[in-house]
């Protein structure tokens, strides 16, 4: 439907927004039988949210046939893609190994392989743009 105007770089950064979507839906963290995702268990849903709206504006845009000159959005895609992945890394070493019986989910992997994810798309439209001003 809008493939053809987005670039290979935004629709890969759009596919890990929506996987990113459904894994904060995820169990991130557990602890005797109990689990969290990352709306419960950390300050870290807002922030992949706002990771997630912005890889996904290119689509959203495309869907509206609004205007597509928003060259700061592959860069703030880039950036935000990179940062969560720093700052999902950051939640698995730091915020749980010292607490006794609390584990990581399947949700925090998939988050953070969604960021990475993103990361490349944004990283690929900035090259996708950079190679179609020559």
């Amino acid at each position: 439907m809008f493939g053809g105007r987005l670039s290979q770089g935004q629709m890969i950064a759009a596919v890990g927004a929506v996987v990113l979507l459904v894994a904060e839906f995820l169990p991130w963290i557990g602890a005797a039988g109990h689990t969290d995702n990352v709306w419960k268990g950390s300050t870290l849903d807002i922030y992949l949210l706002i990771t997630a709206v912005v890889a996904l504006l290119p689509a959203l845009l495309a869907l509206t046939d609004a205007a597509e000159e928003f060259s700061f959005v592959s860069a703030a895609t880039f950036l935000l893609g990179v940062v969560g992945v720093i700052l999902i890394i950051a939640f698995l070493t730091v915020d749980f190994p010292d607490v006794p019986g609390v584990d990581s989910k399947y949700g925090c992997w998939l988050g953070l392989a969604a960021s990475a994810v993103i990361a490349y798309g944004g990283f690929r439209a900035m090259q996708e743009e950079v190679a179609g001003e020559i």
